[in-house]
This record gives C-alpha cells, structure tokens and sequence, in this order.
C-alpha cells in the first residue's frame, strides 16, 4: 500500500500555531501596556484551538484497531510527556525546596492532573482526546455530515455561555444540559469536521472576521465590566473563529513541502515541551533581554525562544531513543 500523502498545509497550520503559543507566553511581568498584553493574548489564543483541530484532523476517523491506534499513536504522546512532567516536576521541587512528601504527591498525581508546570495542561487533555479517538472515530465513520454539524451547534452555544450568562441563569455544572458537548473536544470535532465537508466560503470568513473584531470592541466599547479569561479566551466565540480563519484560510493555500515547515512541524511537539524552561529558567534571567522596551523585549524573546528550543529538540532527535522524549 501507498503511504497517506503528508498535508503540508496542516503543517504550515502546525508551525503557526506553535508560533501563537511561544508569543503568548513571551512577554515579562509589566513588560507592556496591558492593552498590549490584553490584545497580544487575544490574537494568540487560537493556537490551542488550532493545535486541538490538526490533531482531530488527522486523528479522528481512524480505521485502526483500539489496541493499535493506542499504540502507535498514544504511545507518541505519553512517554514525552511522562519525561517532560517528571523534569519540571524536579526543577520545581529543586527551586522551591519541596520535601519528600510533597514530592511523591506531585509524581503519584501525574496521570489525573498536570504537574511541574502550567502549561502541560495542554498536553494532558490532548492525551485524553487520543484516548477518546478510537471511539470517537466510530460514531464519526457512522454519523452523517448533519449529525456531525448537530454537536457542533451545540458546542458553539456552549461558546456563547460567557456572554449568555450576562443575561441568563445558565448551568455550566456537570448537570447542566450542554455539559456533555462542551470544552476542547469540540475543537478537536471541528478540525475533523473542516477537513471532511467544508467547503470554503469567503462569506463565512467575512462574517468570522467581523465577529471577532466586533465582540471585543463591543465590550470594551460597552464599558461594563467583564472577565478577559472567560469572554475572550480558548472556550470563547471569538476565539474559536479566529480557529477557524486560520484553519480555512491555510486550506487554500498550494500543498506545497517545504523542507524547513515540515522539520518544524515535526518537532513540534518537543518544542512545545521545552520551550517554557528555556524562556522562563534561561531568557528571563538575561539581564539584556529584561532591559529591553516591551514592545522590543517580547518578539526578541519569542523568536529566541523558538530557535533555541528548535535547535534543543534538533538535537534531542538525534539520539536513538528519541522517540521516549520528543515524540519523533
């Protein structure tokens, strides 16, 4: 059989996203303006939404086996991500003084939640959704495009909850009735969904586009008061449109290689691991890059970031058990 053709256009979507992600956490306390932090962390949202609908891309619809798909693909995810948890675990005990019991703690409770750092939620819940995959890919192998649209709908309503909940009692619990068609599994659908229906319509980013320009004007224009975590963040209408620009937009693009995308995109994974350390325990404590001005300091630190942590995984991939570390 003929191997499934790379999507190099999923790779470009990868490499932007990753990009997002390093940008958002670029910036120094009181590095700038918070209208500048404010618009910055807007603008860089989507890259979780984004990195959750490659995945189901690519993912989702699987005809493999469960036993098989958990373990050339979970297998992928976990090992890393078991390292990686374990080295911030230690880095974090190491600096704050942790003692043993507070340290067994942390490992015993690395399967149920993130440990050592903040930003492994990400990787967390993404292993939980390839759990989920084989299943899933079932009911999706078996359910109509409407079908499929149907719990999308219902997804975006449950998008629509910071707003509704201005004017609305809304039940957000376990035991309320769209809790089961919330969170990130809907992105994950969504990048399944784009990647078997749509079709590309320049009306719906045009009516996406104004959107997410107008809600955020709209509440700051409003003057009332509102939390940016919940209106404008991940599980957000805006949010999950900027997602989809970009995701529909990059679809149009020639699915061209290029060599240097698609390194890139395959290491992804590791960079995403590595590069909080490097910004956080290496650049941070540069005495040059803290003097810089805000608006300099951030995409100086962004791109370093990103060289030195590509650079790191390049080499981290050239050992034979790599795969246990980075994923590749």
């Amino acid at each position: 059989m003929n191997a499934v053709a790379r999507n190099h256009r999923l790779d470009l979507l990868r490499v932007i996203a990753l990009m997002m992600i390093i940008l958002m956490h670029s910036p120094m306390p009181d590095s700038a303006p918070g209208y500048v932090l404010s618009c910055l962390s807007y603008l860089t949202a989507p890259g979780i939404g984004l990195f959750f609908m490659i995945s189901g891309a690519l993912l989702l619809g699987t005809e493999l086996p469960m036993g098989v798909f958990l373990k050339k693909r979970f297998t992928k995810v976990v090992f890393p991500l078991l390292f990686w948890t374990l080295f911030y675990v230690g880095d974090k005990a190491f600096l704050e003084g942790w003692g043993a019991e507070r340290l067994l703690t942390s490992v015993i409770s690395i399967p149920f939640s993130a440990q050592g750092h903040g930003v492994l939620w990400f990787m967390y819940t993404l292993a939980g959704l390839y759990l989920l995959a084989p299943i899933l890919s079932k009911w999706l192998k078996a359910a109509s495009k409407g079908e499929v649209e149907f719990y999308l709908l219902l997804w975006a309503i449950t998008l629509l909850y910071p707003y509704l909940n201005k004017f609305l009692i809304i039940n957000e619990s376990n035991t309320g009735i769209l809790y089961y068609f919330s969170g990130y599994l809907g992105y994950f659908v969504l990048g399944y969904y784009l990647n078997e229906y749509y079709i590309f319509k320049v009306w719906h980013l045009v009516i996406a586009l104004l959107l997410v320009i107008g809600i955020p004007v709209a509440l700051y224009g409003s003057g009332i008061e509102f939390d940016f975590y919940e209106m404008l963040w991940y599980l957000s209408m805006p949010v999950a449109l900027m997602a989809f620009i970009w995701h529909v937009s990059i679809s149009k693009c020639p699915n061209h290689k290029i060599e240097f995308i698609t390194e890139v995109a395959k290491l992804s994974f590791g960079i995403y691991l590595v590069h909080i350390f490097v910004m956080r325990r290496v650049l941070y404590q540069v005495d040059f890059l803290r003097e810089l001005p805000g608006v300099i300091q951030i995409p100086v630190i962004s791109i370093t970031t990103f060289i030195v942590s590509l650079v790191l995984v390049w080499l981290i991939s050239r050992l034979p058990f790599s795969k246990y570390l980075i994923g590749v």
